[in-house]
């Protein structure tokens, strides 16, 4: 049961990125307000109680996540009330043209609109976020792409909330989220286990792969790359900075991708898994510097 909001776990990876990597004050001061106002809304929206979509086990267990082929409009409401509180923010991280913002701050506040934009963007759609982009003169298409996700993310993250248990029953081996078919940004090592004592045990340590879009962590192989499957240990290697071994790169040689991992057990409190990637982009870079591409293209892992 979760019992610290997303909110106040947001603002203390902020904080923690500050005080450990005084270099990237400056970048979790710019984008923090973002991140906090997004957890605010995961919580507001989780707490609201959403009608959760329904689970088909039997086209799950052939590899369709959960929100393929769903209808929006039930949460259209939502998409828009997090569109009005996250564009101000956005704007200010991006600095657009402001005849196009206008004019993506009318298409946004749609409902048909924003629903078909999310379902598009669960389903793969690029090609309707091209024409959308040229449209609303907001180009390249990417940077719709991000913003649309940006947006959607607390109101997928409060549906992934309130699917519980039987979300968590769900077999599911693939490197793709079972809940919104995204890629995962990070992964993490799960912390030790507590014992009714309170006492720490032997334990911890299975690997579960965040996703980037909706939030949600499932159980994955620890000896296997998300993206392309590959379990062979020549053609996989992992990357960390000697004196902070619990923050990795994970890279795969076969398909050349990686993912940062984070290992919980090292980590009191435990960090946001969306928030404390602003303190990690040197990894990033020096994975780009060796060939290597992320299996989820982020805002953060992009800079440059």
């Amino acid at each position: 049961m979760k019992t610290v909001s997303d909110q106040k776990t947001v603002a203390t990876t902020l904080d923690a990125i500050k005080k450990r990597v005084p270099a990237y004050t400056e970048l979790a001061e710019t984008f923090g307000p973002l991140f906090v106002e997004k957890a605010r809304l995961r919580d507001e929206f989780a707490a609201a109680g959403p009608v959760a979509p329904a689970i088909d086990t039997a086209r799950a267990n052939q590899g369709v996540p959960v929100l393929v082929d769903t209808d929006f409009s039930p949460w259209a409401e939502s998409l828009k009330k997090s569109a009005a509180a996250l564009l101000p923010l956005l704007f200010d991280v991006f600095k657009p043209d402001e005849k196009a913002w206008r004019n993506l701050e009318a298409f946004l506040d749609d409902s048909d609109k924003i629903a078909g934009l999310a379902q598009a963007r669960i389903e793969g759609n690029w090609k309707h976020f091209e024409n959308t982009s040229v449209q609303l003169g907001i180009t390249p298409y990417t940077t719709l792409l991000y913003i649309s996700e940006t947006v959607f993310s607390p109101v997928l993250c409060a549906l992934t909330d309130a699917l519980g248990e039987p979300l968590s029953k769900l077999p599911w081996d693939e490197g793709y989220c079972p809940v919104c078919g995204s890629a995962p940004s990070i992964s993490q090592l799960s912390p030790k286990e507590v014992t009714e004592l309170d006492q720490l045990v032997g334990g911890g340590g299975k690997k579960f792969l965040h996703c980037s879009l909706c939030g949600h962590d499932w159980r994955y192989k620890r000896n296997a790359c998300p993206s392309c499957g590959n379990d062979e240990n020549e053609s996989r290697e992992i990357f960390f900075m000697d004196d902070v071994k619990f923050e990795r790169i994970e890279a795969c040689h076969k398909c050349g991708k990686y993912c940062l991992n984070i290992d919980m057990r090292e980590c009191d409190p435990q960090p946001d898994l969306d928030a404390v990637q602003i303190g990690l982009i040197h990894l990033d870079i020096f994975a780009r510097e060796h060939d290597l591409s992320p299996i989820s293209s982020t805002l953060w892992n992009s800079l440059e």
